[in-house]
């Protein structure tokens, strides 16, 4: 009995072996990837007298954004950016307030600005306390040029270039004294002091507290060193103005006979169709010989592009620099792409992306400073007809050299 019992439990487990066995259950359709959002913040001067650059600035960070998130969307990303913004005031206070108002009430890790040397330093201090990236687009000044931060001076290159620039052309132009009225902050502390150690003549410099309501005392003075000299003809002044700064003095020089008796040379920002508006001023800068540098005139695969897209959005042309916010903008989205939203992650990534992005006039190399190491400026004057400004020369960053044309 007990043998019969055993082969028929055999058999029994046998035939169960045998029976077609269910499929083991299949993986679940891979969830469909959630919707992320990336918040690019946006720190720029809306107001006081960098108020236009600002404004055109945070077109061109638009124009970027908007361009990305169709690219993202035609390729089936659920990635998205948006922008959060803050206004700087132009003042190194304001941008410190808006960075941490933008990062506050948005949790953006990596800020396009502030613009200025002296805002981006005003903002330093809480964009490396709390590890978000700063991705300035304009900043020049020498002081910010500061290793191992997260302070990432795209495009622009620092005045290092310029300063040797413009001493490289006072002296071809037989300077043997330069006056020199320069905005009391970062930028221009920096550059006149580049400048004095690239010019082997004499220096002279008067400085001007940020956002002026009036510079007639200051004006006074540059005209007072000017007479001292008593050598016009190898004297020149030297405007490290912004724009609507340098309006003012130009203004106030139309009825000074020193300062009209001299050659000028200005920084890059006075280079620009708005300063020659008033004709008065047009002649001028034109009777004075007025010389300026800045970039070249040279153009990238992505340059008409991006003049052509912004035209078409904005219904006008991108003002000066706008396009290296627009560069920036994309340089902050990419490294967002590949680090997430981390501001340590993106501090470590961003130069590898930068490094390899071609801009849209010239191709971005950081040093190690996190600055732009590439420089190729021109050299600018009042064309004849004072409708705008012609390149005259050009200054090559890799060889330290200008020439003129």
């Amino acid at each position: 009995m007990r043998k019969i019992l055993l082969i028929s439990f055999v058999l029994l487990f046998a035939l169960a072996a045998c029976q077609v066995q269910p499929p083991p259950p299949q993986a679940s359709e891979a969830a469909a990837p959630t919707n992320t959002n990336y918040v690019l913040g946006v720190v720029q001067p809306f107001t006081g007298s960098l108020g236009a650059f600002g404004t055109d600035f945070q077109k061109g960070i638009e124009l970027a954004v908007e361009q990305m998130n169709a690219q993202l969307a035609a390729a089936g990303s659920p990635i998205n950016f948006t922008t959060a913004s803050a206004d700087s005031e132009s003042t190194p206070d304001g941008a410190a307030k808006a960075v941490q108002t933008v990062v506050q009430t948005s949790g953006a890790q990596v800020i396009v600005g502030p613009l200025t040397t002296g805002e981006v330093l005003g903002a330093k201090q809480f964009a490396d306390d709390n590890q978000v990236v700063l991705v300035a687009p304009a900043s020049s000044g020498p002081a910010g040029g500061i290793p191992d931060d997260y302070i990432f001076r795209v495009m622009y290159p620092p005045d290092t270039f310029a300063g040797q620039a413009y001493g490289q052309i006072a002296e071809a132009r037989g300077y043997e004294n330069v006056v020199i009225l320069h905005v009391d902050d970062p930028f221009g502390n920096g550059l006149a002091g580049v400048f004095q150690s690239n010019f082997s003549g004499n220096v002279v410099s008067v400085g001007y507290a940020p956002e002026p309501t009036d510079l007639s005392g200051e004006v006074t003075k540059v005209s007072g060193e000017i007479a001292a000299i008593g050598a016009p003809d190898t004297t020149a002044f030297f405007c490290i103005c912004f724009l609507g700064d340098g309006q003012k003095v130009l203004q106030l020089a139309l009825t000074d006979t020193n300062l009209t008796s001299v050659d000028w040379m200005g920084v890059e920002n006075l280079a620009t169709a708005d300063i020659l508006a008033d004709p008065a001023h047009a002649d001028l800068l034109l009777n004075a010989n007025f010389v300026s540098v800045s970039f070249a005139d040279s153009s990238t695969p992505n340059t008409q592009p991006f003049i052509d897209d912004f035209t078409a959005k904005y219904g006008s042309a991108p003002g000066p620099f706008t396009n290296y916010a627009y560069d920036a903008a994309n340089v902050a989205m990419l490294t967002i792409l590949a680090a997430g939203n981390d501001g340590e992650a993106i501090k470590s990534m961003l130069p590898f992306i930068a490094n390899h992005y071609i801009g849209t006039a010239v191709q971005t190399y950081l040093d190690a400073n996190g600055d732009q190491a590439v420089a190729v400026y021109g050299v600018y004057q009042v064309n004849a007809d004072k409708s705008g400004f012609e390149q005259i020369g050009r200054y090559d960053g890799a060889t330290g050299q200008v020439t003129f044309e």
